[in-house]
């Protein structure tokens, strides 16, 4: 059998004399740089399982349980056992070139640069990047569409996420692709479509535990609705473009460890109403649809986590932590950055939205070395390109004081200063 241990050690041999009951592990035994206490207490239960398989005690051991980061747990017969190799695979592995190519280049540059951003004006348009480069001359590096309106996408309809021009612009000129969904779900009333959950007939009855059941209508609407979007992403993968993708975004809604609760007003979306055993079994087969069943491995999942690790699909299943932030201070920013690295180690740290907070100097200066930073859309201010709304250098979130800071500093990364990643 063979075991693969990334990043944890570079080269693991077993030989094995079965007459003298003799057992050698050699090779070099290497951390990464990053590497924590869970990568090597993995270390040592992966050597430790290949000297179980031929010392004397697999006569009184029958079966060795490796339990997985994503909560799974592999049981093996030690008896079954014939030999242990363990290969190196690297980093991000089961990521296209491309993706590995942008998230090396996102470790790199932790606490060296940091990436800015801007969400489409509510859907599939580049409305908020074009008003900070009408007002400062730069674009930054990454655009973000949402597929808020997939249902009624279509060809020739006022929305068409099927139309590649507006992406292959953007990453021909070099710059970042990001993506999220707003997934809207057939309102109560039967007619309307919202992602807000609740009983009332503007809002939707729709759970996410039918996730568990693959033989309801539920479910294949889940399915149908993911492939869907899979279709629109899969030129991009395609034309070799990463992406950086943030689904089922702020699930916890206001759900907290110190108040879980199970009432529906704790989530502020419907796939975050049934907790987290639903969201993250969610999050997972949308993983393996997207992935597995259609090849989208250029896509870089961004988890949107809140205060509870229960929330957190696995590892193995999430690329970059996010977190949202609207009006907060320097010090309640950086509790979250700690909490980032103390339960989410050897992660990639993003601000995926935010409105009213400190300035990337302010931040930087703190110590709070975030990947990227994407201000939430002001639609007042960018619905209208070329409106007099559109002229002025306020925003409801991020206004031109503010991109003149950031653009400002060395740490600063735009558009024109991407490397290529394809």
């Amino acid at each position: 059998m063979r075991l693969f241990a990334p990043d944890i050690t570079k080269k693991l041999c077993r030989t094995c004399r079965n007459d003298s009951k003799i057992v050698t592990l050699q090779g070099e035994n290497r951390e990464t740089p990053q590497s924590n206490n869970r990568q090597t207490h993995m270390k040592n239960i992966l050597i430790l399982l290949a000297a179980l398989a031929f010392v004397p005690v697999r006569a009184q051991v029958q079966n060795i349980v490796v339990h997985k980061a994503d909560g799974t747990a592999l049981r093996l017969d030690v008896q079954g056992i014939d030999s242990i190799t363990f290969e190196e695979v690297p980093k991000w592995a089961h990521r296209s070139q491309e993706a590995r190519n942008l998230l090396s280049y996102l470790e790199e540059n932790v606490g060296k640069k940091i990436l800015t951003g801007t969400h489409a004006c509510v859907n599939y348009n580049t409305s908020e990047a074009d008003w900070v480069f009408q007002h400062t001359g730069k674009y930054p590096a990454i655009n973000t569409i949402d597929f808020i309106h997939d249902i009624y996408s279509a060809s020739g309809s006022w929305i068409n996420y099927g139309s590649t021009t507006l992406w292959r612009n953007w990453v021909n000129k070099g710059g970042i692709m990001s993506a999220m969904w707003h997934w809207n779900m057939l309102a109560n009333n039967g007619t309307d479509y919202t992602c807000t959950p609740g009983s009332e007939d503007a809002q939707t009855s729709f759970r996410p535990s039918a996730i568990f059941s693959p033989d309801t209508e539920e479910y294949k609407t889940i399915i149908s609705r993911i492939d869907q979007v899979a279709k629109w992403l899969k030129p991009m993968k395609t034309a070799k473009v990463p992406v950086l993708w943030r689904p089922l975004h702020e699930a916890q809604g206001n759900w907290t460890e110190a108040n879980p609760g199970t009432e529906w007003h704790k989530a502020w979306f419907w796939w975050g109403i049934d907790g987290p055993e639903a969201f993250v079994q969610l999050w997972r087969v949308m993983y393996d649809r997207m992935v597995n069943y259609h090849g989208l491995t250029n896509l870089i999942w961004v988890f949107n986590s809140g205060d509870s690790k229960r929330w957190y699909p696995g590892d193995e299943y999430v690329d970059i932590v996010a977190y949202d932030f609207y009006n907060q201070d320097l010090s309640t920013m950086h509790r979250w950055y700690d909490f980032f690295q103390e339960n989410f180690p050897g992660k990639l740290y993003a601000i995926s939205e935010f409105g009213g907070i400190p300035k990337v100097s302010e931040l930087w200066a703190d110590g709070q070395y975030w990947s990227f930073l994407i201000p939430w859309y002001d639609y007042d201010r960018t619905s209208q390109p070329g409106s007099d709304a559109y002229k002025s250098t306020d925003h409801q979130n991020a206004d031109i004081d503010y991109w003149t800071d950031a653009l400002g500093q060395d740490c600063v990364v735009t558009r024109d200063e991407l490397p290529a990643f394809r």
